[in-house]
Formats: C-alpha cells, sequence, structure tokens
C-alpha cells in the first residue's frame, strides 16, 4: 500500500508512521469523516519527525472489515500524500491464498 508500518507480532496495536507533524490532524480528521476511530501521536509524544497513527486490530473484525478499513486508509493516504514505503507489498487481494497454513493447524 506504500506505508511504513512497525509492526509486532505480539501486540494489537499497528503503528503507521506519517512523519509530518503538519498531517497527523488532517489524517485523524479525514479518517473520523470515513467513520474510521483512529489515534494519531506527535510531538511531544514521539520525536518531532516521527509522528504516526494508531490502529487495535482485534479477533471480533471480519475480512470484510479490515478490507475496508485498509482501502479508506490507502484514500486517504494518496490524498495527504503519506505513502514513503519505497517496496510495495502485494494486497492480500492479490496474492495467492496458502492453504498449507491451515493445514497444518488441528483442531
Amino acid at each position: 500500500m506504500g506505508f511504513i508500518i512497525y509492526d509486532n507480532n505480539d501486540s494489537p496495536v499497528v503503528p503507521m508512521m506519517l512523519y509530518m507533524p503538519s498531517k497527523i490532524g488532517a489524517f485523524g480528521r479525514e479518517m473520523l469523516k470515513r467513520n474510521i476511530g483512529v489515534v494519531v501521536f506527535g510531538f511531544p509524544a514521539t520525536p518531532i519527525i516521527e509522528s504516526r497513527a494508531r490502529f487495535c486490530i482485534s479477533a471480533a473484525h471480519i475480512k470484510d472489515m479490515l478490507d475496508m478499513v485498509l482501502s479508506v486508509i490507502s484514500e486517504v493516504g494518496d490524498l495527504l500524500q503519506v505513502k514513503y514505503a519505497r517496496h510495495r507489498r502485494l494486497s492480500s487481494l492479490d496474492r495467492a491464498f496458502d492453504h498449507s497454513v491451515y493445514g497444518q493447524m488441528k483442531n
């Protein structure tokens, strides 16, 4: 999608880097206009050039919800020009589904 994400496999919190302090308020407002709550952080809670948005993922979220939110995040990212990643991953819809992951799970 073009965003820089700092992930931690042990946490449901996903920090997405915005970097530009002047855009954190706009990002939060644009997401709220689209009915998506997001927490944005900037200076002094973070170093001045490490502004970020944080999303919390829950087991209660279904795939359709997550896909819709990712679409909106991408739309707002394009609008505000906050996509900084040099290499873009294929979206989950463009990648082949790996059935072997679920074949190893026991009931």
